[in-house]
């Protein structure tokens, strides 16, 4: 036990040399600046002296006396320096300095009587250790003489203790002594090491005393410690801080070394508060923070040695409670002002907080721990109006609060309600009346709206399980009452404008406990309702203050409204009607109020949305759950035409709605896909050569209850936007799309081709007669309608046609490979009308563009021209050899000569028609089609034929060479030159 004294004292000696050692370099510091202040004042005097005006003497002049340098003067000994009042300019130079020896030198006071500029080993270790290494020495002396005593059986415990009395009682008069005489003995640091060595001393005699000896019993050895603590602390005012450093170990190293079986929790909670309270005053008194600070934090040590023991008995629960009250908020307020220490205010609150949260986790939760905590809380929560530093552990103590309400086990209803009412008000109504005080920042709104969230969401926890029912409307009245609160701090900071900013956050936690007090008591399928009402709210806060954090809060209602609906009532039994498909029983009006409401939020949304994008998402979610709407009452056969005549009607009176109009413009798209998708995928079989039969197609009716909205609406909505050309474009093209697949289902219900003999035998006729209405309708749109998005649409239906003509009547299906019946009468068959219908298309597209793009694909026309008249007229020849069907009979000799002939006709033509309209493509095309013939002539005619045929045929071709060649050397000397382009 000895040695624990003497390593205590060693280690006040260690930190006492510290001080030591930084008081002497701000000594040093002091003293080299009051050497150069000295300087600059002699040099000054100097110089004023030399530089004064010769007509200030009197008389005859004298010799100017030598100034001799004046040695720089010793440093006082005093702790600062203060500048010489400026004097007027002297006029005799200033004399030596006197003697240092000369001064009569003040007796030092007792905190500055010495100090050294350096260094000094003599001062050191001669002067100052020797006097606290022999505080040291007497009380090691004093308790080694004890020992001695003891080994040699000289006395026996009483005498050994009362001695130890004695001696300490000796040291402390001693100490008392060097106070009355300190002129005498100039140190402070005799008597502090004196009344040091005289504490420790009765110390250790009242340990030997009670535990060591058992002389006297534990309780008057406790309060003997104790008063010994009590007499070190009011003894710091004559000896200074290392008894106040004694009087903290001591005091709190006097319960562990009194031994006793069995602890008194109360009294030892109150001695420590006492001991704490002292130390901190005594802390303030001397300017020592970190005294008090080392107090609270051997405080709060001894809170969890008393919480580790477990205590089971209510007196000392409520004993360590008190102490923790103590401790977390009446001992920070004597620490210091409350802008020295707020930190350490702050750390005890929350220290507090934290161990009284684990005193009511071990009490078991009983309301008489519950009751210690809330006055904890209440505590800090009055503090925190007149220390604003504070309030971050009213925040702490909340937060700690809601964990333990969260983590009570299976409580009491009536034991919850009384600690939840408790605990609400205060953690909840300090803030809020901070707040209606305007004397609040942004942790008070926070500490309002998070608080009455997390209670909320505690309260959720413990009884809102869907078998709870007989606690749902007491919980949906709670939950009223919080949100309550919040909304309160939604006003409130409405009228503060720097609490404006945040303003989201409490108008969150308003709305989300509202659609929980509803979420608890409305039925299944009303829910929806709630998150509704709570989201309209939403919606009007949004109107009155455009601020993008409450249009989110506005959204996030809206979002809540969807999952509402879709994970309540029967949704898919509602759905199953929107997509045509019904399913199940479904009542028609709870249906009908769900998606009415549905609707509002985003219909408001929509209204009051000042952001585009976000104002068009609002408007398609309107818009589609409002077709959701019209299919709980409309068949589902006639929903394609409702949302095509829904969005024609919105286009009419609502055309800047795009989101509206064009959601449900897309249902009528989605409507129409399932039959335009089996039209296509018939049109990919006719690509590869399969005929497209009227019984493989959807519907007449199909095609008029499914596709034609489509096209009717689409065609409207681009006649309503023209002025958006791209979206004009979209649109009219999608309505011809539309309208080309409804009309040719209908077109195929003329002909009714529904095997292969009939498609032999109308196969030419329906493709032409097709063909003609693609390229005479798009001719009549281009012509006709001048507008941009119809114009587009007119060339796109004649590059339709002409495609059309290309693929199945020209590569596919042409009569002279194929089997195609052309009808029997000559020239007046099908062949003329399909021919000529590609050649109006090829005109009417090569001649639309203007400049030099016009004069290619005017040359590149007249070429594709060219090609459809030759093969038109191989056609009709062999239609007049064949009949109907040009596959039907093998080319006959006679046929192929005349197929010679009739090339060398139509050269000559395309030569006479290119020569008058001073055309070279036709001309060019007369000579190629001319080589073709020659060449058929000389190479397959000739060799098939003998004798007088052969001759004729050579005749033949000579006679009309020698013609084409005169005809063409006279067009083409009496044309005028055509420039090259």
């Amino acid at each position: 036990m000895e040695w624990l004294f003497i390593i205590g004292m060693g280690a006040v000696l260690v930190g006492l040399w510290g001080r030591v050692q930084k008081l002497e370099r701000r000594l040093r510091d002091l003293q080299e600046e009051t050497r150069s202040h000295w300087r600059a004042f002699a040099s000054e005097a100097v110089v004023s002296e030399r530089s004064r005006p010769d007509a200030e003497f009197v008389g005859e002049p004298e010799p100017e006396p030598q100034v001799e340098p004046a040695p720089e003067p010793e440093p006082e000994k005093t702790l600062a320096w203060s500048a010489p009042a400026e004097e007027p300019t002297v006029s005799e130079p200033l004399p030596p300095p006197a003697p240092l020896g000369a001064e009569d030198v003040a007796p030092a006071e007792a905190d500055t009587s010495y100090s050294s500029t350096k260094f000094d080993f003599e001062d050191i270790f001669g002067r100052r250790l020797p006097i606290w290494a022999g505080g040291i020495a007497l009380a090691a002396g004093g308790i080694f003489l004890v020992i001695y005593a003891i080994e040699q059986g000289l006395m026996g415990p009483e005498v050994r203790t009362a001695l130890s009395f004695v001696f300490g009682l000796l040291l402390l008069g001693a100490a008392e002594a060097a106070y009355q005489f300190e002129e005498r003995v100039a140190d402070p640091r005799v008597r502090q090491a004196l009344a040091g060595a005289g504490l420790a001393t009765l110390y250790a005699a009242f340990y030997l005393a009670g535990a060591q000896y058992g002389l006297i019993g534990p309780g008057l050895a406790f309060a003997g410690l104790a008063l010994v603590t009590a007499v070190a602390l009011a003894l710091t005012s004559r000896f200074g801080l290392p008894t106040a450093v004694l009087g903290l170990l001591g005091g709190f190293a006097t319960p562990v070394l009194v031994a006793s079986e069995e602890a008194n929790v109360p009294v030892l909670a109150f001695y420590l508060a006492l001991l704490t309270a002292g130390l901190a005053l005594t802390a303030k008194r001397m300017g020592q923070r970190w005294l008090g600070l080392a107090a609270m934090a051997g405080g709060f040590l001894w809170g969890v040695l008393m919480l580790a023991g477990l205590p089971s008995e209510t007196e000392d629960v409520v004993a360590i409670g008190l102490y923790l009250l103590a401790l977390g908020a009446l001992v920070p307020l004597l620490l210091a002002d409350d802008a020295k220490l707020p930190l350490a205010r702050l750390a005890s609150g929350a220290i507090a907080a934290a161990q009284m949260g684990a005193l009511v986790s071990l009490a078991g939760y009983d309301l008489l721990t519950w009751g210690l905590y809330l006055l904890l809380a209440a505590a800090l929560a009055v503090l925190a109006w007149r220390i604003p530093a504070l309030r971050p552990a009213g925040a702490l103590v909340a937060a700690v609060g809601v964990i333990l309400l969260a983590t009570w086990p299976e409580p009491m209803v009536r034991d919850f309600i009384v600690v939840m009412v408790g605990f609400g008000a205060i953690v909840l109504g300090a803030p809020l009346g901070l707040l209606w005080r305007r004397d609040s920042q942004v942790l008070e709104l926070a500490q309002v709206s998070l608080g009455a969230l997390a209670l909320g969401l505690v309260c959720r926890f413990h009884f809102g399980s869907s078998d709870n029912e007989l606690f749902l409307p007491g919980l949906s009245v709670g939950l009223t009452i919080l949100s309550a609160t919040a909304a309160l701090a939604v006003w409130r900071a409405w009228l503060d404008e720097a609490l404006s900013r945040y303003l989201a956050l409490p108008t969150a936690t308003a709305a989300l406990l509202s659609f929980g007090a509803l979420h608890v008591v409305l039925p299944d399928w009303a829910e929806v309702l709630g998150a509704v009402a709570v989201t309209l709210v939403l919606a009007e806060i949004m109107r009155r203050m455009q601020v993008a954090a409450l249009a989110a809060l506005g959204w996030a209602g809206g979002v809540l409204t969807l999952v509402t609906l879709f994970s309540t009532g029967g949704i898919l039994e509602e759905l199953s009607r929107a997509v045509g498909n019904p399913y199940g029983d479904v009542d028609r009006g709870r249906a009908l109020i769900r998606w009415i409401a549905a609707t509002l939020p985003f219909a408001a949304l929509a209204l009051l949305e000042w952001r585009r994008r976000w104002r068009r998402a609002a408007e398609i979610l309107a818009g589609l759950c409002g077709y959701v709407v019209l299919a709980q009452v409309i068949p589902a056969e006639w929903l394609a035409w409702t949302a095509a005549l829904v969005a024609v009607a919105l286009l009419w009176w609502q055309r800047e709605r795009t989101g509206l109009w064009g959601a449900l413009l897309a249902v009528a798209l989605l409507w129409s896909l399932h039959p335009v998708a089996i039209w296509i995928g018939l049109g990919f079989e006719a690509i590869s050569g399969l005929p497209m039969l009227v019984s493989d197609l959807p519907t007449w009716t199909g095609a008029l209850r499914y596709v034609m909205p489509l096209a009717l609406a689409a065609g409207f909505a681009a006649w309503r936007v023209e002025e958006r050309r791209k979206l004009a474009l979209t649109l009219a093209a999608l309505a011809g799309a539309a309208g080309t697949v409804v009309l040719h289902v209908l077109y195929k219900q003329l002909f009714a081709i529904a095997d292969d003999s009939a498609f032999v035998a109308l196969g030419m006729a329906e493709r032409t007669v097709w063909q003609a209405l693609l390229i005479g309708g798009g001719i009549a749109l281009a012509r006709f309608v001048p507008r941009t998005p119809w114009r587009a649409t007119g060339m796109a239906l004649i590059a339709a046609g002409l495609w059309h003509f290309t693929l199945f009547g020209f590569l596919l299906h042409n009569p002279l490979w194929d089997a195609q019946a052309t009808d029997a009468l000559p020239l007046a068959n099908w062949l003329a009308p399909a021919y000529l219908a590609a050649g109006v298309a090829v005109w009417w597209l090569t001649r639309l563009p203007e400049g030099m793009l016009r004069d290619r694909l005017r040359r590149l026309g007249d070429g594709v021209l060219m090609l459809l008249i030759s093969f038109w007229a191989l056609s009709e020849l062999r239609h007049s050899f064949a009949g109907s069907l040009l596959t039907s009979v093998p080319m006959s000799q006679t046929e192929d000569l005349l197929r010679s002939l009739l090339g060398i006709v139509l050269a000559l033509g395309f030569l006479w028609w290119g020569s008058r309209n001073n055309q070279r493509t036709w001309r060019i095309g007369s000579l190629v089609l001319m080589l073709i013939a020659v060449l058929k002539v000389f190479l397959v005619d000739a060799a098939g034929l003998e004798g007088l045929l052969r001759i004729a045929s050579f005749l033949a071709l000579g006679v009309s060479l020698i013609g084409i060649g005169w005809i063409y050397s006279r067009q083409l000397s009496s044309r005028v030159p055509e420039p090259v382009v």
